[in-house]
C-alpha cells in the first residue's frame, strides 16, 4: 500500500476503495468505485489509483444537489454549530493530512501544517455576525474573522449549486473554505479537484463524512476539463481557487495560463530601507523560497534603489545556499515543482536572465523537477524573467535609478498582484492607482499580511475588509494596507 493510500486510510477507511489501493469519487455523500480506473503518480513519485465518474454520474450529481431542499431546510444556526464541530476533527487529522499535502504538491512539513491550521480557524470560527448592519458585512449578512489566522470571508444566502476549483497550491484550505462558504449560504457542493491534489482535495472532503452536512457534498475528480459544459448554468455560484466568479471568467481563466493560487506571486520595492536590514533579507528569502516559490505569498522580484540593495542581495544569498532541497518528508525546506514543464520553463527563464547580463549569485542547477534556490542580481530590463509569472524558488533583483522607474516597471508585470513598497505613502498611491492588486506597505509585519491574503476565501481587493489591518481601496482596482 502506498503512502498517499496509508495516509487517506488512517483519516477514513470509507475513503479507500474495497481493493485497497484507490481513491473513490464521491457522489452526494457517498462514496463510490468507478469503474473507470485511472493510475496516477504524483510529483515524489507516489502512485496510486483513483476513480473517474461518468458523464451520467455528473449529470446524477447536479440534478439531485439542485432539487434537494434538504440543506436549506436545516437551520442556519445548526449548519453552523456542524462546521465549528468539524473543526476539532481536522486537529485531529493534521499531522495525517500535513503528511497527505506534502507528498502531492511538495509544500513542507511546516508549511502544510499552517495550511491546515488556517482552514481549521476558518471553520472555528463560523460562529456568525447575523446582522443586517452595513459595518458588519458588504455583501451579505453573514460575516466571518478569524483573530488568530487574520482569516476573513464573507458569505450570503445564494441559490443553486455551488462548483468549487481546489488550488493545486493550497488544496486543503480552498477546498474547506469554499465548502463551509457554500454550506452556509445554502447550496449544495460539488468539488471538481485538481489532478495534482486529488487526495489532498478529498481528505478535506472527508472531514465533513461524519456530519448531515456531506450528504450535500459530491467530489467529481474528471480528466482535464471534461464535461465542464455541464456545469455551464446561471443557477450555478463558481469557486475557482476560492474566489467566486462566474462562468464567463471561469471558462476565461481556465481557457489559458492561469496563476496557480489567488493572488499570484510578489514584489518588493526598496525605495527606502527599514531599520532591521537582517530581518528583512531573512523574510524576503523565507518569503521567495515559499511552497518552492510556487505559492500565493512568494517574492519572485526585488526592485531596489542601485545603492540600497548591496546588504540584503548579499543576505539572501547566504540564506538561499543553506536551505536544502529535496523531499518534504524527510525535512527538506524546497521540494519539486508542480510539473517538469514548469520546472523547464523556470529554467529557460533563468539562462535567459543569466545570457542578458545577470549575475548568477546562487543557485540555478535542476534536476528534474527540482531547481535550487536561484538569486540572480543585476537583471536587464529586457529580461523575460522580469515580465513573465515565476513559478520556482528563483529571486531576481533589479536596480533602478528612481522610485518613479521602479513603478512603471511594477506596473507593467503580469506575474504579480501583489506589490510590497518599502517608502512613502505617495509612492504606495501612486502604484495602486496604475495597477489592479494589492498594495502592501513595507514593514516587520508583512509575512503575516500576506498570509491574510492568501488565505482569505475570495477576491482580497474586495473581500478584506479594514479590520485587522487599517487599508483602502484605491478607485476600487487596488487594495492598499497599512
Amino acid at each position: 500500500m502506498g503512502l498517499i493510500i496509508k495516509e487517506m486510510k488512517a483519516i477514513d477507511s470509507s475513503f479507500v476503495s474495497s481493493d485497497g489501493n484507490g481513491l473513490p469519487y464521491i457522489l452526494n455523500g457517498k462514496p463510490l468505485e468507478g469503474e473507470i480506473r485511472i493510475w496516477k503518480e504524483n510529483i515524489l513519485d507516489e502512485p496510486y489509483n483513483f476513480g473517474l465518474p461518468d458523464q451520467n454520474d455528473i449529470k446524477k450529481a447536479i440534478e439531485t444537489s439542485l432539487n434537494s431542499d434538504s440543506l436549506k431546510s436545516t437551520n442556519i444556526y445548526n449548519r453552523i454549530e456542524e462546521l465549528i464541530e468539524i473543526s476539532s476533527k481536522i486537529e485531529k487529522y493534521e499531522e495525517n493530512i500535513s503528511r497527505l499535502i506534502s507528498l502531492e504538491t511538495g509544500k513542507s512539513i511546516e508549511l502544510s501544517r499552517e495550511e491546515i491550521q488556517a482552514a481549521e480557524k476558518i471553520m472555528e470560527n463560523s460562529w456568525a455576525f447575523l446582522s443586517n448592519t452595513e459595518t458588519l458585512t458588504r455583501d451579505g449578512p453573514i460575516s466571518f474573522v478569524s483573530d488568530s489566522s487574520n482569516t476573513i470571508t464573507q458569505v450570503k444566502l445564494e441559490k443553486g449549486l455551488s462548483i468549487v476549483f481546489p488550488a493545486y497550491t493550497s488544496p486543503f484550505f480552498t477546498t474547506i473554505s469554499s465548502i463551509t462558504r457554500s454550506l452556509i449560504s445554502g447550496t449544495p457542493v460539488i468539488v471538481k479537484p485538481s489532478s495534482y491534489s486529488l487526495a489532498s482535495s478529498l481528505s478535506a472532503i472527508s472531514m465533513f463524512s461524519d456530519s448531515s452536512l456531506f450528504e450535500s457534498i459530491s467530489f467529481l475528480p474528471t480528466r482535464g476539463m471534461s464535461y465542464i459544459n455541464l456545469f455551464d448554468n446561471e443557477e450555478f455560484v463558481y469557486y475557482f481557487y476560492g474566489k467566486k466568479i462566474n462562468y464567463k471568467n471561469l471558462m476565461k481563466n481556465l481557457s489559458g495560463r492561469f496563476i496557480a493560487n489567488c493572488s499570484g506571486r510578489v514584489v518588493v520595492v526598496l525605495c527606502n530601507l527599514p531599520e532591521n536590514v537582517d530581518l528583512l533579507s531573512n523574510i524576503i528569502a523565507r518569503l521567495s523560497l515559499k511552497h518552492s516559490g510556487q505559492a500565493c505569498g512568494s517574492v519572485s522580484w526585488l526592485i531596489s534603489l542601485e545603492h540600497l540593495k548591496d546588504n540584503i542581495i548579499e543576505s539572501i544569498a547566504d540564506r538561499f545556499s543553506q536551505s536544502l532541497v529535496g523531499n518534504p518528508l524527510e525535512g527538506k525546506e524546497v521540494g519539486p515543482l508542480k510539473n517538469k514543464e514548469i520546472a523547464d520553463r523556470s529554467t529557460k527563464l533563468i539562462n535567459d536572465a543569466i545570457y542578458k547580463g545577470g549575475s548568477l549569485l546562487t543557485g540555478g542547477l535542476t534536476n528534474g523537477r527540482y531547481i535550487e534556490p536561484t538569486l540572480i542580481d543585476n537583471i536587464a530590463k529586457n529580461s523575460e524573467i522580469l515580465w513573465n509569472d515565476v513559478e520556482a524558488p528563483v529571486l531576481t533583483s533589479t536596480s533602478v535609478s528612481t522610485c518613479t522607474e521602479a513603478i512603471s516597471i511594477v506596473k507593467m508585470m503580469s506575474g504579480t498582484n501583489i506589490t510590497i513598497v518599502f517608502g512613502n505613502d505617495n509612492i504606495m498611491n501612486k502604484l495602486a492607482k496604475s495597477k489592479k492588486g494589492v498594495v502592501i506597505k513595507g514593514s516587520d509585519k508583512i509575512e503575516t499580511i500576506l498570509n491574510s491574503i492568501c488565505y482569505s476565501n475570495g477576491d482580497p481587493i474586495n473581500g478584506i475588509v479594514k479590520s485587522p489591518f487599517p487599508g483602502e481601496l484605491a478607485f476600487d482596482k487596488s487594495l492598499i494596507i497599512y
